[in-house]
């Protein structure tokens, strides 16, 4: 998680917007590849780590990170 909060939160002086995007889509892909056991697991570990974070971003990065990262089907919109 700290590594894709790396590259969500650096200045694009820091690191290429490109390069950061790739690496992010580089961490999905290796999370993808988890048990479904094991995403639950990541899931339930990222709430708590949400519940206890004091910084608001890195929080709203946490709340985010199961779906962004694919851990966990998103909800189809209401039509």
């Amino acid at each position: 998680m700290a590594y894709t909060w790396f590259f969500e939160s650096c200045d694009e002086d820091v690191v290429d917007g490109d390069t950061a995007i790739k690496q992010q889509e580089q961490a999905a892909y290796l999370l993808g590849q988890l048990s479904e056991a094991d995403k639950s697991r990541l899931v339930g570990e990222l709430a708590a780590l949400a519940a206890d974070e004091t910084d608001p971003a890195c929080r709203e990065f946490l709340v985010a990170y199961s779906s962004a990262m694919g851990l966990v089907e998103e909800d189809a919109p209401d039509r």
